[in-house]
């Protein structure tokens, strides 16, 4: 049996500490991609539109750990908006266009593209109690016309609140792309409803 002195064990539980950290720190990658129930409530518009995602969006990662004494957690968030964003334009319109260069009017002429959609992750809340884990994921769109001229400005919410969501709903990665998911239905219904009704005409 070993001893060691009183003064030793301070450092023994700091060491502990950062273990821990390292064997139960989670790096969180959603499937990104949208539920069945996201087709059933969106019917294509007929409509040209285009989407750019700037690159501060795509790779987005979030450290909020949800609380103080949760385990440390990344929620790569981008990785999943990315392709869950793309994936509801093309099922809201029946022409999309991916933008993957910075828009200019002259690209905006050459595919005869009458709005454009700039969309940004603006923040990313995590919520960590003991009966379960609510995340949020907040974004705000800009909407152009074909000569860039910025015709509409909104802001969206998706969350995803699991109680005991290990058990219940797949963990922390499928929280996280549910709530991505409500947010890019938020977005995508509207613009829907705004191209419906000619708010931009």
């Amino acid at each position: 049996m070993i001893t060691l002195p009183k003064k030793s064990l301070p450092l023994i539980s700091a060491i502990f500490l950062v273990g821990c950290a390292r064997l139960f720190g989670w790096d969180i990658h959603a499937p990104g991609l949208l539920s069945s129930n996201f087709e059933r409530q969106i019917l294509p518009v007929h409509e040209r539109v285009a989407l750019y995602l700037p690159l501060e969006s795509l790779k987005y990662v979030s450290t909020d750990k949800g609380d103080r004494l949760a385990d440390p957690q990344v929620y790569h968030v981008g990785e999943a908006f990315g392709p869950m964003m793309v994936e509801g334009m093309q099922n809201a319109f029946d022409e999309f266009v991916m933008i993957e260069t910075k828009p200019t009017p002259e690209i905006m002429k050459r595919y005869q593209i009458p709005y454009l959609m700039i969309v940004r992750i603006k923040q990313f809340r995590n919520h960590v109690t003991w009966h379960g884990q609510s995340v949020s994921l907040e974004a705000e769109t800009v909407v152009y016309d074909s000569d860039l001229k910025q015709i509409a400005q909104f802001e969206s919410r998706g969350t995803s609140d699991a109680k005991k969501v290990f058990a219940k709903k797949g963990g922390p990665e499928v929280n996280l792309n549910a709530a991505v998911e409500e947010n890019v239905l938020s977005i995508v219904q509207y613009l829907q409803d705004s191209v419906r009704n000619g708010v931009w005409k």
